[in-house]
């Protein structure tokens, strides 16, 4: 299918798809259309291509007749370009109450996920918004207000999973220009003129001022968005790589050497990036590089869905997820294995005493005097103030103490678990049974209890 290509700007329409191929010719694209300047001069590019379209509205009810009148606005233009019309009304006010987050940013969120719902329903290839040039440096400049990193400082960007912006390239004379020589009418919003929101502050009282500096802005803007751009793809691809060198995947979570991470440059912007995927904030930064550079251990610091834990020689990164009281009571000796949690066996076995038993040198092991055994025994995570006294020790210490004087991880210490007979620990499990079980010479039948993981089988 030719391209139709009339009037300077949709020649720059065409070619700006094509050159960031943005859909294929023979795509159907869902065009977000509020009634507005910007969107119905992207409907009437559409058109005038002759590309393949359909328009989504959203009425969020907010400004009575006006948000009534842009609906039917809205349904009468899909009606004259003879496309498909889809509508929906939500309540913002409602999401943003819930979710106790503003009004706009609720009704950005209900009306994008309303748009995949449509675009998957209906076989649109992508979704298509129609900002411009004066959008990106608006959004930028909100970004360096709030505080932003090298992507804030790109703006809007020019695609975004299925969303696209054919209008990047374009700025708000050059739209309204094409569409009062086109005699294409739209809808104005009221609230647009009002300065109660920010991004409107900036687009009457700063933008003026930047533009009389340099009458050339937004051309300035697009060369050095591309290079931000370009910039941001190296930047990126350096800290994936040493990510893939550092990162260490294990059981209990993500491992990061402290050793390794203080040999790198800018360890900190690295360490800040790495973690931003797992929800924490660049504003935790400051207190994670003392707590990396400090030489202790134990620092805890949360996002909504993770934990960062200092360990001795590394960070560790794992779900927060509510860990229900994991405990397995024991009436009788089991016959077969014995599952715990999913993260090994234990294997029990009663072994009359002779002389010639030797007692194997292996923590994963217990030997303890089975007629000193009460029944049931449980097996439980350990607690704050549980005491025992590890066989070949001179008096009782807190579990808490012992792993500390191992120097046991962090992550070996939460999963840390002990076998409890009556109201004495018999066995830290892996690591030290107690004292009173011990194999003497009066003991007549031996309790032998072995830890074996899932590769050990």
């Amino acid at each position: 299918m030719a391209l139709l290509q009339n009037g300077a700007l949709e020649r720059r329409f065409l070619s700006f798809i094509n050159r960031e191929q943005l859909f294929d010719q023979t795509d159907c694209i869902l065009l977000t259309i509020s009634g507005g300047l910007d969107s119905v001069v992207m409907a009437e590019l559409f058109r005038s291509a002759g590309l393949r379209y359909g328009m989504a509205h959203v009425n969020f009810q907010l400004r009575g007749a006006e948000s009534e009148g842009d609906e039917a606005f809205v349904k009468e233009l899909a009606e004259q370009h003879g496309v498909r019309f889809h509508t929906v009304r939500l309540a913002a006010k409602n999401e943003s109450e819930a979710q106790g987050i503003s009004t706009q940013m609720a009704a950005r969120k209900l009306r994008y996920d309303w748009f995949e719902q449509v675009a998957e329903e209906f076989d649109y290839a992508r979704i298509a918004t129609a900002h411009h040039q004066d959008d990106v440096l608006e959004t930028i400049l909100l970004n360096l207000v709030r505080g932003t990193g090298l992507t804030g400082l790109k703006g809007v960007p020019v695609r975004q999973g299925r969303i696209i912006r054919p209008l990047w390239f374009a700025d708000r004379t050059m739209i309204e220009a094409y569409a009062r020589n086109g005699g294409l009418r739209w809808r104005e919003d009221s609230s647009n003129a009002s300065d109660k929101y920010h991004r409107n502050r900036l687009r009457h009282q700063v933008v003026p001022v930047l533009k009389e500096i340099n009458p050339n802005l937004l051309e300035t803007l697009q060369t050095t968005v591309a290079r931000l751009r370009s910039a941001d793809v190296l930047v990126d691809a350096e800290v994936r790589r040493a990510w893939n060198n550092l990162a260490e995947m294990r059981p209990e979570g993500i491992f990061l050497s402290i050793e390794q991470l203080l040999l790198l440059e800018e360890w900190e912007y690295r360490l800040a990036e790495w973690l931003k995927p797992y929800g924490f904030q660049y504003a935790q930064l400051g207190d994670m590089a003392e707590t990396v550079r400090a030489d202790g251990f134990g620092q805890q610091f949360y996002s909504a869905t993770h934990l960062l834990i200092r360990d001795r020689d590394y960070l560790m990164i794992k779900p927060r997820q509510a860990t229900p009281a994991q405990t397995l009571i024991l009436d009788t000796i089991p016959a077969t294995a014995l599952n715990v949690f999913g993260q090994y066996e234990l294997y029990f076995e009663l072994i009359p005493q002779s002389g010639d038993f030797q007692i194997p040198m292996d923590s994963n092991i217990a030997c303890l005097d089975a007629e000193r055994i009460q029944w049931p025994l449980t097996i439980r995570s350990w607690q704050n103030g549980d005491r025992f006294r590890p066989l070949g020790v001179k008096g009782h210490q807190t579990v808490g103490n012992f792993l500390t004087n191992r120097k046991v991880t962090i992550a070996e210490r939460q999963s840390a678990r002990v076998l409890v007979s009556g109201d004495r620990i018999a066995w830290l499990v892996g690591y030290r049974p107690d004292d009173y079980f011990r194999i003497t010479d009066q003991t007549r039948t031996i309790l032998k209890i072995e830890r074996r993981f899932p590769t050990q089988r």
